[in-house]
């Protein structure tokens, strides 16, 4: 049974949800207020106290309070409701011009889904945590010598050196010395080289990092005696015995000795990477196997340098200039109680991110910098779509203004359409990001850490939904506040809203300018870097492209004197350069641009020598320049007899000959090693130089010794014969010979080169893409205003060709606008090209960041680009009837 208190709290619920609103609704709440505020004060005076007093009053008026959150859930619900309508409105109203929407969903798709693609890149090289326990804590030690003209991250702390600083040290928390190694692994009757590591019992722990099965390698296997243990990675346990769960009772065949399998590593983990390194093992792209380190007394005690790489943990609250001080002042303590023939030992303490990631940040700011450009550019355009659009449909907004709709409903609206609209460009952008990532494997240059990871996380989406509404929002704020200023007056009077069409064309002339500004500077900078490129790739490197190259290991077989592997090699290269097709064959001991680098200090007899001076030395058999089509300047090539000869002949480049021989004949002059035990090589040559490091450093002075002693070696070979042929011909008959020999990096030297330029090609390639993507964005632009502004103008063109002016002024009339904006637009964007280009001078070779051909040739494009661009309209506005034009106005 309905009680008649609670028939007047429904009808205060209907009465206050539905037809209160605004200031009706506070009027309402200030009124009930008082009726309630006066019952209270009557009971107080009827005896009550103030709380029951108050209660009686909210009873007495029905449920005040009910009623008041009655209203709240009301107005909650009519705000979701109104959202819908919007929602179902814009769909349909954006239905009803397919063209306008497909537009405006493929521009900002294309700036949403470069942003979104670049995250993911930037997201999993420089955001993403790195698979180690708090990795901004650990560090590289360095010990780099002022004598030694090296770099400083090549040489790590001597054994003897690394355990007394992890002895005394204060400022690390862990510390672990490593050494990479190819190791062979034979398996199912082959031998292939793989990536590994020599640890030692701290190494994991260090990193933080614990296994995936099993454990990982102690102090006890690190003892000389008991180091035939292994741990393999998640991607060796998948591929070599398919997950197997008895993994940890397996063996595996390493360098001829068997390992037990005692843990596996997680599949992030596969350090040290390529890219971890400054200046690692350039064969080793990962880790896949990690066994002891097993260092002998002896070794310990050594101070020399060792292939090492030393890595430490930091304690909390340390800092790495704290670090570095209490390590150099070690370093001068130890030079001065064990001095050796560099000493002057410093100390270099560098963070493992820094290390890591550092190279790669200025790329990935560089495309973060330039995907913001293309995303503005995308909004500048929605931006230009939505002003001509609303300005289309005036008589529309008009209309409903007429009717009662404020101003904030109609601004509701347009941002709601402006959102669908933009949430259909994430949706198309992230497919873009997709096919992006999909297409990423064959543009990854090998040397940008964990390139190879990025992918559409959360993180990703997160991003791509972000930018999506940041997008809806700049684009859609002005179009909406312009159309939500319309004078209702003049419309109600002329049927039409006007004053606005000038205002709306000239902020979409602003904002073409705008686009063709940062078009100019997205060009200019694609135009810098590609002819840095084409001077990379088309620098003189001293050898043949064509030249087939491969890294040889001779396996156990030099660990036997009696083989005799001098004359064993040397058999080995006569039978390679008999195969058919085989015209030269050769070896050396470091590949140009294979990564790998000897240095020797020097004494030129007849030279103002000085202390530790260096040079680049090569150890390669007679043949190695034909083979790699090397031109001999002067003097002689190596024969077979100069590999024994106790001569010690040398071949030198042009650039050692040069800084050595400037003003005399280099050929019988005589280099040494050092000046206290001269043991001297005459000089027989001279050759072309060999970019040997980088195609972008020039070469340095470099030496050449004969000999064919070589326990691994790289192998040129020139041949008539495809290179995959002359490869598979090669592999076939070393293995007939000894199935334990190992062939790998089977390369091309263009193959090198091409490996070389990859990341400046990478770059390239995307920000080409991007500006690219940028030119077209902008073009579509113009297009459109040009075509807006001759649906406008067609009375005004009408009446000007009634009064006799002719098609082609008409035409003239729509390009010079055109001109008017894009040259406009090519002129602030030089000024920001001037101030833009500073930041690419790292990333420049040969060319200047204020390059004139390529300004004139960027300027030159974009003009021709947006002439043709506006070529259309003004032909239609030609083609205009004035009769019809003034008919139908």
């Amino acid at each position: 049974m309905t009680t008649p208190r609670a028939k007047i709290s429904a009808f205060w619920r209907r009465f206050y949800g539905t037809f209160l609103r605004g200031d009706a609704a506070q009027q309402f709440d200030a009124e009930l207020e008082a009726h309630v505020a006066m019952d209270t004060e009557a009971g107080i005076k009827a005896g009550l106290d103030a709380a029951e007093a108050r209660r009686q009053a909210l009873l007495h008026l029905g449920g005040a309070e009910q009623v008041r959150q009655a209203y709240r859930e009301r107005r909650g619900y009519v705000w979701i409701e109104q959202l819908l309508q919007d929602i179902r409105y814009g769909v349909r109203a954006l239905g009803r011009t397919p063209g306008f929407t497909v537009t405006a969903v493929l521009t900002l798709g294309l700036g949403i889904g470069a942003c979104t693609a670049i995250f993911s890149l930037v997201n999993a090289v420089l955001i993403r945590s790195l698979p180690y326990g708090d990795p901004q804590r650990l560090v590289y030690l360095f010990t780099p010598s002022s004598r030694l003209k090296i770099p400083e991250e090549v040489i790590c702390p001597g054994y003897a050196d690394f355990y007394d600083i992890k002895r005394e040290s204060k400022s690390f928390a862990d510390m672990t010395t490593y050494e990479q190694a190819m190791l062979r692994l034979a398996a199912q009757g082959s031998v292939q080289s793989i990536g590994g590591a020599r640890v030692d019992e701290d190494f994991f722990s260090t990193l933080q990092s614990p296994p995936e099965l099993g454990r990982t390698i102690n102090a006890e296997d690190n003892q000389p005696s008991h180091s035939k243990v292994a741990v393999i990675s998640h991607a060796l346990w998948i591929s070599m015995f398919a997950g197997r769960a008895d993994v940890l009772k397996q063996t595996l065949q390493l360098n001829g000795a068997s390992y037990q399998i005692v843990g596996v590593m997680p599949p992030e983990f596969e350090y040290p990477f390529k890219t971890d390194l400054p200046y690692g093992d350039s064969h080793i792209q990962s880790t896949k196997i990690w066994v002891p380190l097993a260092l002998t007394p002896k070794q310990k005690a050594d101070r020399d340098i060792a292939n090492n790489v030393a890595l430490a943990r930091l304690r909390p609250g340390v800092s790495i200039p704290q670090a570095q001080a209490e390590m150099g002042s070690a370093m001068a303590r130890f030079d001065r109680l064990y001095p050796t023939e560099y000493g002057d030992w410093g100390a270099l303490v560098e963070s493992f991110t820094g290390i890591s990631i550092g190279p790669a940040r200025p790329l990935m700011e560089m495309l973060i910098s330039t995907v913001v450009l293309v995303l503005l550019i995308a909004c500048g355009n929605a931006t230009n779509l939505l002003l001509a659009r609303a300005t289309g449909r005036a008589r529309e907004l008009g209309v409903r203004a007429a009717l009662g709709a404020g101003r904030g409903r109609m601004v509701r609206q347009l941002l709601t359409e402006s959102l669908l609209i933009a949430f259909a460009g994430g949706a198309v952008g992230l497919v873009l990001t997709f096919l992006f990532l999909r297409l990423l494997p064959h543009l990854d240059p090998g040397n940008i850490p964990r390139l190879n990871e990025s992918t559409l996380n959360v993180r990703v989406l997160l991003v791509a939904l972000t930018v999506s509404i940041l997008t809806a929002v700049m684009s859609g704020v002005l179009p909406a506040v312009g159309v939500s200023r319309m004078r209702l007056t003049d419309f109600l009077r002329t049927h039409e809203v006007t004053g606005r069409g000038a205002g709306h064309s000239r902020l979409q002339g602003i904002l073409i300018i705008a686009q063709t500004a940062m078009v100019v500077v997205l060009l200019a900078g694609a135009g810098l870097l590609i002819r840095s490129y084409i001077n990379v790739v088309t620098v003189d490197t001293g050898f043949s492209q064509s030249t087939l190259s491969m890294n040889l290991s001779l396996g156990d077989r030099y660990r036997q004197p009696q083989a005799g592997t001098a004359a064993y090699f040397k058999d080995l290269i006569g039978k390679i350069r008999a195969l058919p097709g085989v015209s030269e064959a050769g070896a050396v001991s470091n590949l140009p641009l294979s990564q790998t680098e000897s240095l020797g200090t020097i004494w030129i007899d007849g030279f103002a020598n000085q202390d530790y001076q260096t040079t680049e030395s090569r150890t390669i058999t007679p043949q190695y320049f034909a083979a790699m089509n090397t031109p001999l300047i002067a003097g002689r090539d190596f024969t077979d007899a100069d590999a024994s000869s106790a001569a010690r002949p040398a071949i030198v480049n042009e650039k050692f000959a040069k800084i050595y021989f400037a003003n005399r004949n280099p050929i019988g002059g005589r280099v040494a090693g050092d000046n206290k035990h001269p043991d001297w090589h005459t000089i027989v040559g001279v050759v072309a130089d060999i970019r040997h490091t980088s195609l972008e450093e020039d070469p340095q002075a470099q030496m050449y010794s004969p000999s064919f002693d070589f326990s691994s070696a790289f192998i040129a070979v020139r041949s008539s014969l495809p290179s995959a042929v002359a490869a598979n011909e090669i592999r076939t008959m070393l293995k007939s010979i000894d199935p334990n020999l190992t062939v790998t990096d089977i390369h091309t030297m263009g193959d090198l080169v091409s490996i070389a330029s990859a990341r400046r090609r990478f770059q390239v390639s995307l920000l080409t893409a991007f500006a690219t993507i940028a030119l077209l964005l902008s073009l579509v632009g113009l297009y459109g205003l040009m075509a807006y502004s001759v649906n406008r103008r067609t009375r005004e063109v009408g009446i000007r060709m009634a009064l006799g002016a002719q098609r082609v002024d008409v035409l003239l009339l729509i390009l010079r606008n055109a001109f008017v904006l894009v040259g406009a637009g090519v002129v602030v964007g030089l000024a920001c090209t001037w101030a833009a280009t500073q930041t690419l001078k790292s990333f420049l070779f040969g060319v200047s960041e204020h390059d004139p051909v390529t300004v004139v040739l960027v300027c030159a494009l974009l003009i021709l680009c947006g002439l043709m661009a506006a070529l259309v309209p003004a032909r239609r506005a030609a083609s205009i009837d004035p009769m019809q034009a003034l008919r139908t106005e």
